[in-house]
């Protein structure tokens, strides 16, 4: 037996650390929490904790696996952490969300004296475009490091991409379309990023320009691609460029992408084609809670609130999630529908318990707007005073509306006065609460609010308007003397209102 055992081979160090870098790697794809610990203690008892590249990742396994202190620890006992154990730590922190705690570790990298390599920039990016416009000054400094990089050769696109991602989520449009011109590679990823960039700001307009623009460059288009441009058509109410894009989208074969099927159906309602979007929703034939949630919005919008109802209500027996979304949207149909009771059972549901889903303002306000659209004043004062959040914006603003319909002077100047001083930079909470005195006669305080409006320097924006006719959109500005058929335009209304005389005086 003695002998047999002495003939063994010893335990060979290169196997046991080929073995352990294997069983970590296995692990950090799992995420599997509970073996970070056994994984340390056989590192420790290996005697391999010096080793910099299984340290790093072991530390990169409790970072996947939500451990960020532990990782922390593994790191600060490493002697002379390197380029590569540094960039592991802070990226897997900035994919964890942990953007600013990411950012701290690139500025003890920087000041440890370790130069930061491509994958360190595009770490820190990520974490400023998580952070968001308190991050722009340092996500400028990191744009300044990779100009420099690019002195020395080609910039990795993904980096590239990463300062573009930066500057549109630091709301820096601007900076971020500049980036994007002198990109030396516009890659798809670029292209995509670019238009949701001015989606998200508002600019859908020049989200459709650079898609016309990323078709004649010949690069390919992909679901997100279609996603993008069918959302902008859907701002846009422009139904024909909508069903333009709907007959690429199937040409190209993503009909099925359940993204842009969300974005289809959407852009046929926000376009007031909510029977197209309802044959979309049943050729889907999908359990896709956002789908589901999307066609019931489209329903609420449109007034079909029994239909919204029915639709929420056969998720629940389909056994399908309803988050919180899809509660708003069923309690926006109620309110667009005068359901008063069913928006009552809804909200119930979510504030008893019954639900899982976490209540949030905005269901609140949905819940105040129900109220105040029946007219039930007095019971949405209460309820909204008695809201467990911060005062809503969005409650006031329906009392507001309510109140001035049903000519309660009380109240609307209440609801004005709280708006102020909940949003005093919305400029039309002033011209409200300025209203609101006036319609009672109150000059002296009309005036008072006027003149503290001209010393801020505030002006309501005036009402904008749009509509899609056969030879274009056609634009209306309230007050606007510059259509080019504004006499024709003023004659239909004079007519239309002559003839809503002659009705009232028949009835």
């Amino acid at each position: 037996m003695s002998r047999s055992c002495a003939s063994l081979p010893s335990p060979n160090p290169s196997w046991d650390a080929t073995f352990l870098a294997g069983a970590l790697k296995a692990a950090a794809v799992r995420r599997s929490a509970p073996h970070v610990g056994p994984l340390h203690a056989v590192l420790v008892k290996l005697g391999l904790s010096a080793s910099a590249i299984l340290t790093t990742s072991l530390a990169h396994l409790a970072l996947r696996c939500g451990l960020p202190r532990y990782a922390r620890d593994l790191f600060d006992e490493m002697p002379r952490p390197d380029v590569v154990s540094w960039t592991s730590l802070l990226t897997g922190h900035a994919h964890q969300g942990l953007h600013r705690e990411s950012l701290a570790l690139l500025r003890r990298m920087v000041g440890s004296g370790v130069e930061p390599n491509g994958y360190s920039l595009s770490g820190g990016l990520l974490a400023c475009a998580g952070v968001g416009q308190d991050a722009l000054a340092l996500g400028k400094e990191i744009h300044a490091r990779v100009l420099k990089m690019s002195l020395h050769g080609p910039v990795d696109p993904v980096v590239e991409n990463g300062v573009l991602d930066m500057y549109s989520s630091c709301g820096s449009i601007e900076y971020a379309c500049r980036v994007f011109w002198v990109m030396q590679v516009r890659n798809i990823v670029a292209w995509n990023s670019m238009m949701a960039a001015l989606l998200g700001s508002g600019q859908p307009e020049e989200a459709l320009r650079l898609f016309v623009s990323m078709v004649s460059c010949g690069v390919g288009v992909d679901g997100f691609s279609f996603s993008i441009v069918v959302d902008a058509c859907g701002d846009l109410a422009l139904l024909k460029q909508g069903t333009q894009v709907h007959a690429q989208v199937v040409g190209g074969g993503f009909e099925a992408d359940v993204v842009v099927r969300n974005s289809l159906l959407d852009m046929y309602a926000k376009c007031g084609c909510v029977d197209s979007a309802e044959l979309l929703f049943k050729v889907a034939s999908s359990r896709d809670s956002v789908l589901w949630t999307t066609m019931i919005s489209a329903y609420g919008k449109f007034g079909r609130a029994q239909d919204a109802v029915s639709l929420f209500d056969m998720m629940a027996q389909l056994g399908m999630k309803q988050d919180g979304i899809a509660y708003l949207a069923v309690l926006s149909a109620c309110s667009h529908g005068g359901l008063v009771r069913e928006g009552w059972h809804y909200f119930n549901l979510m504030s008893h318990g019954q639900s899982s889903v976490k209540m949030h303002p905005e269901h609140y306000g949905c819940m105040a707007d129900l109220l105040c659209r029946r007219g039930y004043l007095e019971e949405a004062l209460e309820f909204i005073e008695n809201m467990p959040f911060d005062s809503s914006i969005a409650a006031w603003s329906a009392l507001l509306n309510s109140s001035r319909i049903h000519g309660n002077a009380k109240l609307s100047q209440l609801a004005a006065s709280r708006l102020l001083k909940l949003d005093p930079e919305n400029h039309s909470n002033w011209v409200a609460l300025s209203s609101v005195h006036a319609s009672e006669n109150d000059w002296h305080e009309t005036w008072t609010i006027r003149e503290s409006m001209s010393r801020e320097c505030i002006k309501k924006e005036p009402g904008c308007s749009w509509v899609e006719l056969y030879d274009g959109v056609h634009i209306f500005l309230m007050a606007d003397q510059s259509h080019p058929e504004l006499y024709g335009i003023l004659k239909t209304l004079d007519s239309l209102e002559d003839i809503s005389m002659m009705s009232f005086q028949g009835t």
